[in-house]
């Protein structure tokens, strides 16, 4: 069973993938969609023995920069820059990543650092790897390739995270004749032993600074062009899913008010510009916590709602006959505390 629509895997995987073991078949997302990659990705290193310090998935948008110009190019939007910001569009100094990080996206943020469906992605990664968000929009850096394993390691390493086995995502930012990501997949990892840590810094990877991190990076993804390799290979042939051993509901995606709402308003997905979508630690549905956003997509408000506020179960009309929500709430039932029905 390949699962391809992202909405339902990050709503409801875990019970999918329980119902499916149960009937004796292989649940599984596809090579070719990030987040299927990531988690193979991330179950490759881990069977290494390597410690993944991060992972996560690099947007299809690059910014592209012009250093003679001093602008900051993504499609048809431009940013020019004066002397005095570009010098934080210059390589990442040590010490200096949460400055230019913040910096970066201050000067940036108006070409777009990321969307609702990135984080679904990444949400449906956390659940089937463990990796986690360090912060619920995700930090989302716009980083060249080579200042990732600077920036997405832990702070003890020179990075920005507090966590040890985070998820998140990426824009990569790059001269017009340089690589790109091309909206591919990223792990930054360690290692005690001394000498594998040699290894992983000298024969290819990108490492920072300190030599004590290190980047293995995939720079594109083909999306259905490579299903077959899972739909055959893996699960038809091999019975094995794609890079998840044990699917949890670790984490949803949920949705804030970015502007006032009214009663009556049908909610919008993860594209919506009256929502901001957040990754926060999964609760079971209930009046109080906040509404996975794919259970209020399409649906009315019961209220009117503040920008700024977390959709809520009480905010929402709950369907007549939804077997989203009905799949959600035997999720809820099965593996995590319970709380009052709607």
């Amino acid at each position: 069973m390949a699962m391809v629509n992202k909405e339902a895997d990050v709503t409801v995987g875990p019970m999918l993938k329980r119902l499916a073991d149960c009937a004796g078949l292989v649940y599984t997302a596809v090579d070719g969609d990030q987040h299927g990659l990531l988690m193979g990705m991330v179950q490759w290193a881990r069977t290494l023995g390597l410690e993944v310090l991060s992972g996560g998935k690099a947007r299809n948008a690059e910014f592209v920069y012009d250093p003679l110009t001093l602008t900051v190019t993504y499609g048809q939007d431009q940013v020019n820059l004066d002397q005095a910001e570009a010098e934080f569009l210059a390589p990442i100094s040590p010490g200096r990543a949460e400055e230019f990080v913040r910096r970066r996206a201050e000067l940036l943020g108006r070409l777009g650092l990321g969307a609702g469906s990135d984080l679904v992605e990444m949400a449906i990664a956390a659940n089937a790897t463990g990796l986690l968000p360090d912060v619920e929009t995700l930090h989302a850096p716009v980083l060249r390739i080579r200042e990732i394993p600077e920036v997405l390691s832990p702070r003890a390493e020179g990075g920005i995270l507090a966590l040890r086995g985070a998820v998140d995502m990426v824009t990569c930012l790059r001269h017009a004749d340089g690589p790109g990501m091309g909206g591919g997949v990223f792990l930054v990892v360690g290692c005690d032993n001394a000498y594998s840590r040699e290894m992983l810094t000298t024969k290819g990877l990108l490492p920072n600074g300190r030599g004590t991190t290190a980047l293995i990076y995939r720079p594109h993804h083909l999306v259905g062009v490579e299903t077959p390799m899972t739909v055959l290979l893996l699960a038809a042939l091999g019975g094995i899913a794609t890079g998840a051993t044990e699917y949890m509901p670790r984490v949803d995606v949920v949705a804030r008010a970015a502007r006032d709402l009214r009663a009556g308003e049908r909610l919008g997905g993860d594209h919506a510009p009256a929502l901001q979508a957040l990754v926060r630690p999964a609760q079971a549905v209930g009046p109080g916590a906040p509404l996975p956003l794919h259970l209020g997509y399409g649906n009315l408000l019961t209220m009117d709602v503040p920008m700024g506020a977390v959709i809520t179960g009480a905010m929402v009309q709950k369907p007549d006959d939804s077997t989203l929500w009905a799949l959600r709430e035997r999720q809820d039932r099965e593996f995590l505390p319970l709380t009052p029905p709607l």
